[in-house]
């Protein structure tokens, strides 16, 4: 959990240790990781640590997090519905093309700073992978999903829109569990994703 102390800090001394964390999590696998080097870089003592955290996952998961949301704006700013990005893309254009402009995107939109993080983020120990991509998925993409579902005119009305909002952001975890513990590519990964959140969207259509 992060904790209120933190987000009380000073928007300078925060980005300190973002950004000091952020350099750590690029350059070394999760385990390998150290908060004391993360505190060292950022210029604070070594005992506020879990004043802010309560262990290092959840640093990990604030720098996680802000990379879906440069993306999630990035869509924004296009006038992307996520739902269509992840899903009816593909459906239009079939899988091959769909995980070329999906590749293509990642490319003009991410750092390869921010490519080499979720990387790792794909290499840490699953519950570690799980827990930030969870915290990510609820706290940023299904609130969006809930918002586009709500809009969408071929959804039932009757439907729990927080449950499927919720379902539906976890694309990016359940399906990924599923493919890195069986040593799947990231093109397996994605087309699983849509696998999953077509099954989903399909089963609330009118």
């Amino acid at each position: 959990m992060v904790h209120t102390t933190f987000e009380r800090l000073p928007d300078e001394k925060k980005e300190r240790i973002l950004q000091a964390a952020r350099t750590e999590f690029v350059h070394y696998p999760y385990e390998k990781t150290s908060i004391n080097r993360i505190l060292a870089d950022a210029g604070v003592p070594k005992g506020s640590f879990y004043q802010y955290f309560d262990d290092k996952s959840d640093l990990f998961g604030l720098c996680i997090s802000d990379v879906y949301k440069q993306l999630i704006e990035i869509r924004r700013r296009n006038g992307e519905s996520l739902l269509d990005v992840g899903m009816l893309r593909m459906k239009r254009l079939g899988f091959e093309k769909g995980y070329q402009l999906f590749s293509e995107d990642l490319s003009r939109y991410l750092s390869q700073e921010d490519f080499q993080l979720f990387e790792n983020m794909l290499a840490a120990p699953q519950h570690i992978r799980s827990y930030v991509q969870t915290e990510a998925a609820s706290t940023l993409i299904a609130p969006i999903f809930k918002e586009e579902l709500k809009k969408d005119k071929n959804i039932r009305t009757d439907i729990d829109y927080d449950y499927y909002s919720y379902l539906l952001s976890l694309t990016e975890v359940i399906p990924v569990n599923y493919a890195v513990a069986r040593g799947k590519s990231m093109k397996d990964i994605f087309f699983l994703s849509y696998q999953y959140m077509r099954s989903i969207y399909d089963s609330i259509l009118k």
